[in-house]
């Protein structure tokens, strides 16, 4: 995905609606980035400072959208008094929540939302999968 001020607007607008949902209440600062992270992964929540990082480049938008919501359940998580074990044995039931609560969000917003996978399919198909029956 490219940084454009629409694509931005549209992930601003999706973790604005996973706050929402979530129930956060804590104010979240979230960036996107054109590096990676660092790390083996596509994003990480920071529960020091309540803040999210997710890498862009090279990616659909629904997938940065599911990561945003993932790291955003871990802020809710976390505002909730989950205590983060320092083990991936220990983390793995949170981190299952997390992809279990990113993957609804997302499928939810999509069906309202079409749009986040235009970025995965041609325009050809998208008119034949989202254009409406014809009586």
């Amino acid at each position: 995905m490219k940084l454009t001020k629409e694509n931005v607007q549209t992930i601003t607008q999706f973790a604005k609606h996973c706050i929402r949902e979530l129930g956060i209440k804590s104010s979240v600062k979230i960036t996107l980035s054109k590096r990676q992270t660092g790390q083996a992964t596509a994003g990480y929540y920071n529960p020091a400072d309540c803040t999210v990082f997710v890498a862009v480049h090279n990616r659909a938008i629904a997938d940065i959208m599911r990561t945003v919501a993932h790291e955003l359940t871990h802020c809710k998580q976390q505002e909730d008094g989950t205590e983060f074990p320092n083990d991936d044995e220990g983390l793995q039931p949170l981190e299952d929540a997390a992809n279990t609560s990113s993957g609804k969000l997302v499928r939810f917003y999509g069906r309202k939302n079409r749009d986040i996978y235009s970025d995965l399919i041609s325009e050809g198909l998208q008119r034949f999968l989202y254009s409406s029956p014809k009586s």
